[in-house]
């Protein structure tokens, strides 16, 4: 078997590094998490569902066909913010 060679160790070792952060952002919340969540607190129709910038942003209607935007906490599926225009 053959071994790598010493220049290919670093550029391994720092893909790991890399990797560790990635890995770690895996929302505890899951998308179908968020879309219960949001339709428990008034969503009645979704448009739009994305994690950005830390949390789940969910964007649609209520039930007076009011556009809505809630926001989630990934990892305690706490409401952090909801709008209504």
């Amino acid at each position: 078997m053959k071994t790598p060679s010493r220049s290919l160790l670093p550029a391994l070792a720092l893909a790991t590094l890399f990797a560790a952060p990635v890995l770690a952002q895996t929302p505890a919340i899951g998308i179908d998490d968020a879309l219960r969540i949001a339709r428990d607190n008034g969503v009645a129709t979704i448009t739009k569902i994305e994690m950005d910038d830390g949390k789940w942003e969910v964007e649609g209607r209520n039930a007076a066909q009011q556009r809505i935007e809630i926001d989630i906490d990934p990892a305690s599926g706490k409401i952090l913010k909801t709008e209504t225009d």
